[in-house]
């Protein structure tokens, strides 16, 4: 006998679990290409649009400033040396589109002081990224205050 895990292809929260969130225009930060390859697979499973993905922080700059995503999830640590939060910050000042540090290298409390909408830590679990993902879809639609969403 083989189970359905939740959101599994063929489970009854697969059917549903598209209708639960808004989809999401999303710009990746990330140089190692495993882990971007990961969240671009997960984020479609989801039905959210990946605009792009960048490996370092001026790529995320030109990205956002030519695809204008709903969200940025940006790793802090990118390409040649390049900081992925002061890209992530420049990102919510310059064009006033939200960003989550998706890392393993921050703690919630330093990702909040700069100002990120939330964190999601490494290693990604498909929970924890719908949870991060959700909240962020429900501020976006104007359903809370700003909150800062960690997982």
């Amino acid at each position: 006998m083989r189970y359905l895990t939740w959101g599994e292809q063929g489970s009854p929260m697969h059917a549903c679990r598209r209708h639960l969130m808004k989809p999401l225009r999303i710009a990746i930060a990330e140089d190692n290409w495993f882990i971007a390859e990961y969240l671009c697979g997960e984020l479609a499973a989801l039905g959210h649009a990946i605009v792009g993905r960048a490996r370092t922080g001026e790529e995320l700059i030109d990205l956002v400033a030519h695809e204008r995503p709903d969200l940025v999830l940006a790793d802090v640590r990118l390409a040649d040396g390049s900081d992925g939060l002061a890209a992530a910050k420049e990102v919510q000042e310059r064009f006033d589109i939200p960003a989550i540090a998706a890392t393993g290298h921050l703690t919630a409390t330093e990702a909040e002081v700069a100002g990120l909408l939330g964190i999601l830590s490494k290693p990604y679990t498909p929970y924890a990224l719908r949870a991060v993902l959700d909240g962020a879809a429900a501020w976006l639609d104007g359903g809370s205050s700003r909150p800062f969403l960690r997982r």
